[in-house]
């Protein structure tokens, strides 16, 4: 099975199950449900001797409805009024196609049926749920709930932002009620949600305890948003994570002005229309979907081409200013839908790029593959719920799904953020390691025999040769102040510095054993650097341990060159050599200097250290320095 079919296996499996998650839900609510908490009215109303409402937790006043164009029958006191006709409910007037001066978004309404039999030992109340304009239900012409306050409304009630009382059931049973929700829309158009009759109680209760969840979910993701830029300062940049701080403010505005979130704080909107909300939360749709897109493409790398991101953006900006272009249109239902049908695309483009992550491994790419997909089919059905589509309550779907998404990113940048704080602390700790390591190799190497020796040559040379013992006075003033030098250089040095300091060294020892040690340099690359007190050691083994071991003596080749990648060095000799296959003896051999040589080597520049032996034959070092590294 090749990768790309991989690919596209999980994300067309991902694809299937966000799209079966966000519309088998609107299917089961307008569906199932029929058999246990719905009535279909008729022209003559409803009869609900087969419900008891006390037991009942909602049941949802669906099918025909008596419409009144242009008239508010029980504020007006039209009782005499007629219908225009018997519509279905949920439904937007712009669809009736009774009269012409009807209009496709704005205007007032009235909708009447009758109830009987309404079974229920508690007061009662009828409500409408997730309606964009103002509407008002009366029974038997008393005033049980009132829904958001529009400017212009003509209504005796408009202080309140929501209001509701109890009715009580005292009529027999044969008895009808007359049920009225009186509409009033500046765009949107008639009653598009659901009228539920409740018991007094449980419509308070659901109320209370839905507000309270959606702004726990607004206080959990502020408290993230807050998070997330203190681990910015904290790290001295906020990078990637500004589309996370972004996408938390949106989704906060998002729940403060849509379905209950409005209830708590339309205050903070100077009592905006809510109408006005609708455009609102359509645009932070956008702005939600494309700071995700954003977010995701940075964290996971993924290969999104800058053309077709700004082709996104711009797409979604156009999107975007729809309302302000054609104020009204975005009221309509279905063209909403249609609109917001727009970021779907993105969906598909985002879950298929995540798809490609997860089957190359990247880390943490399932867990934002879940829950991004958990997102995008909450948000469908919140677009669904807000438009009528669905009759069950889940306005705390959308603030669930993205509070899911926003705690995963937030979770992962924080285990990021303590792994980086942690690697900084082994970083540091590495640093003294090294300094450590730098003054022991620095002691290692002058050590009191090669003084002693130096020293004694010198002393030689200085009745036998005073001119040579001169210059070697100076080779070995070099060499003892490269080693100094070497306790406070942290960085790498130019490797022309390194092999002078070498050069040092070995011109001590040719002086103390003669032609008994030919030292050849092939120096055919140089133009790089290395670290300190790291060729020099090589060479001093290979002459103490190796060359010098032989009567006769021999040679220390030092070789550099480059190949695509590298900077190659090679120390090699034909000395007595050495069994790579057992431990190093206690021999006095310098095994802890070439150890530490491979440690600093490998943390500092990603270089590799390869020695092999062969008895009576020679060593051979080569030291592999990557050029990214040296530079």
């Amino acid at each position: 099975m090749s990768k790309r079919f991989k690919i596209n296996l999980l994300a067309f499996f991902a694809i299937f199950l966000t799209l079966v998650s966000a519309f088998i839900l609107p299917f089961l609510s307008n569906n199932f449900p029929n058999t246990f908490n719905k009535i279909n009215l008729t022209e003559n109303g409803g009869d609900l001797s087969e419900y008891n409402v006390s037991e009942e937790r909602e049941i949802y006043l669906t099918g025909a409805w008596e419409f009144f164009w242009d008239k508010h029958i029980i504020s007006e006191k039209l009782i005499d009024a007629q219908p225009d006709m018997y519509v279905q409910i949920p439904s937007s007037w712009s669809t009736y196609k009774f009269s012409e001066a009807i209009t496709a978004t704005g205007g007032i309404a009235s909708y009447r049926t009758y109830l009987k039999n309404i079974n229920s030992s508690q007061p009662i109340i009828i409500s409408v749920p997730n309606l964009s304009g103002l509407c008002r239900v009366f029974i038997d012409g008393e005033c049980v709930f009132s829904s958001r306050t529009l400017p212009n409304g003509s209504y005796t009630v408009n202080n309140a932002i929501r209001y509701s009382q109890p009715f009580s059931v005292t009529k027999s049973n044969n008895d009808f009620y007359e049920v009225v929700v009186e509409v009033e829309c500046s765009y949107s158009s008639g009653l598009t949600s659901i009228p539920v009759l409740s018991t007094y109680s449980h419509f308070q209760s659901h109320q209370t305890s839905a507000l309270a969840v959606r702004y726990l979910f607004i206080g959990t993701t502020v408290f993230f948003a807050l998070s997330t830029l203190l681990l910015g300062i904290m790290r001295k940049r906020l990078g990637n994570q500004f589309w996370l701080v972004v996408l938390c403010v949106t989704f906060i505005f998002r729940m403060l002005i849509s379905n209950e979130g409005y209830m708590g704080s339309y205050m903070l909107f100077g009592n905006l229309d809510y109408e006005i909300t609708t455009s609102l939360i359509y645009v932070s749709t956008y702005i939600i979907k494309l700071s995700m897109l954003m977010y995701i493409s940075a964290v996971l790398d993924l290969k999104i081409h800058y053309r077709t991101l700004f082709l996104i953006s711009a797409l979604f900006l156009i999107c975007a200013f729809v309302p302000y272009i054609f104020y009204d249109y975005i009221y309509i239902t279905n063209a909403y839908i249609r609109l917001q049908a727009v970021a779907y695309i993105v969906d598909a483009l985002i879950i298929y790029k995540i798809s490609e992550a997860v089957i190359s491994k990247k880390k943490t790419a399932i867990i934002h593959l879940i829950s991004y997909c958990i997102t995008a089919a909450t948000i469908v059905i919140d677009n669904y719920y807000l438009n009528g589509f669905i009759s069950e309550n889940v306005s705390l779907m959308m603030p669930f799904g993205c509070t899911v998404f926003i705690t995963c990113m937030v979770f992962i940048h924080t285990i990021d953020t303590v792994k980086l704080y942690q690697q900084a602390q082994k970083t540091a700790e590495l640093s003294r390691e090294l300094s450590e390591l730098n003054m022991t190799l620095m002691i290692s190497q002058i050590q009191p025999h090669f003084l002693y020796n130096a020293l004694n040559t010198i002393k030689y040379l200085i009745k036998k040769d005073p001119k040579t013992a001169e210059t070697a006075i100076v080779k070995f003033s070099n060499y003892l102040r490269a080693n100094m030098d070497s306790l406070t250089q942290k960085e790498p040095i130019p490797f022309t510095k390194e092999i002078e300091h070498v050069k040092n060294y070995t011109a001590i020892e040719s002086l103390r054993f003669g032609e008994r040690l030919n030292v050849i340099y092939n120096i055919q690359y140089d133009n790089f650097n290395i670290l300190p007190l790291t060729i020099q050691p090589i060479v001093e083994n290979s002459i103490k341990h190796g060359v010098n071991q032989r009567p006769e003596g021999g040679f220390v080749k030092i070789t550099s060159y480059e190949d695509n990648k590298n900077a190659i060095i090679i120390i090699e000799d034909n000395g007595v050599g050495f069994d790579t296959t057992k431990p190093p003896a206690d021999d006095g051999r310098s095994h802890v200097g070439i150890k530490n040589i491979k440690q600093r080597l490998s943390q500092m520049l990603n270089a590799s250290v390869d020695v092999t032996s062969v008895l009576n034959e020679g060593t051979k070092t080569v030291i592999t320095i990557p050029k990214e590294d040296i530079k």
